[in-house]
């Protein structure tokens, strides 16, 4: 006889009435440091709890497979060791079909041992629902020289381009497959915002762990 393994069961509460978060961040009365984001991707301006909060958005922002994220997306219900918890993990990230709840934490917090039995509980038991489960620590989205480049990028790139614009720019790689950082920022600073938004949007890239220079390479990702 086969023998039938249970599921545990949890529970995902998403918000209602039109609500974006589960909960809310952003308080006159709250002691510690919050702030706000405004995410270019999203088109609204975010809430985060924490600077490394902040930091996954303008990272998720920067990253251009990533379609979606949100945070403080849903409520978690789950029993473990026998007592029933709330989890509200701080992002939900959608990659096409992929969907992942992302928690923040520095990694003397991750490794504590409630946090490091609901992570490892979350990572095995939400791929059943639909979602995998993603621990992220605040010591690797602070990692220079990626975020000062991302903080940078998000800045300069915040505005849409026009097609028009767009399609000069691909027009100049389709001899110079790689341009230099430093032609466009002499050129102009309106065409240096273009490019900017042209490498958030993953149509041009470089690489972002090396300090954006004159000298830094920019690819054409158009024809990828």
């Amino acid at each position: 006889m086969n023998q039938l393994i249970a599921v545990p069961k949890i529970q995902i509460n998403f918000p209602q009435g039109g609500k974006i978060r589960s909960r809310k961040v952003v308080k006159r009365s709250n002691a510690r440091n919050t702030g706000k984001y405004p995410s270019w991707k999203m088109q609204r301006m975010m809430q985060w709890e924490s600077v490394h909060e902040g930091n996954a958005m303008r990272i998720l922002d920067a990253t251009p497979h990533v379609t979606f994220f949100s945070e403080q997306p849903c409520e978690i219900i789950y029993e473990l060791n026998g007592v029933k918890h709330r989890h509200y993990p701080d992002f939900i990230v959608i990659e096409g079909k992929y969907r992942e709840f992302w928690e923040v934490k520095t990694e003397a917090d991750a490794n504590s041992t409630e946090v490091a039995e609901r992570t490892d509980f979350l990572i095995e038991v939400l791929p059943e629902y639909g979602y995998s489960y993603r621990m992220v620590l605040a010591e690797v989205l602070a990692k220079q020289p990626r975020l000062d480049n991302v903080k940078r990028l998000t800045k300069l790139g915040r505005q849409a381009i026009s097609p028009i614009d767009q399609e000069r720019i691909r027009r100049l790689f389709q001899n110079d497959h790689v341009i230099p950082w430093g032609v466009f920022e002499h050129q102009s600073p309106q065409i240096l915002r273009h490019v900017s938004r042209l490498i958030l949007e993953g149509k041009l890239s470089i690489d972002f762990n090396q300090p954006i220079s004159k000298a830094t390479s920019i690819r054409s990702n158009f024809n990828a």
